[in-house]
């Protein structure tokens, strides 16, 4: 992930959780996606056909542990929805 993306993530709100994901995406309010790369895709199916004709860009995270550290939680992370702030 670059610099750039870390440094606007550290400043957006955000979800955490397929559950959380899929409500937000639902209201419109999602500006970007992290996925860990270890994800099982049977388990992202709902969320990508959701986005699939929308320009919702993706980033893909290392792995579903470091992506739950990264946002602050001690349980492993499958994505994470980057929100927009109004």
């Amino acid at each position: 992930m670059s610099n750039e993306k870390v440094a606007r993530f550290n400043k957006q709100h955000y979800v955490v959780g397929l559950k959380e994901t899929l409500k937000v995406l639902k209201r419109d309010q999602v500006t970007s996606l992290i996925i860990a790369k270890d994800v099982e895709v049977h388990l992202l199916t709902r969320v990508l056909s959701y986005i699939n004709h929308k320009n919702i860009p993706i980033t893909f995270f290392s792995s579903q542990r470091a992506l739950g550290e990264y946002v602050g939680i001690n349980v492993n992370a499958t994505i994470v929805a980057l929100l927009n702030e109004n």
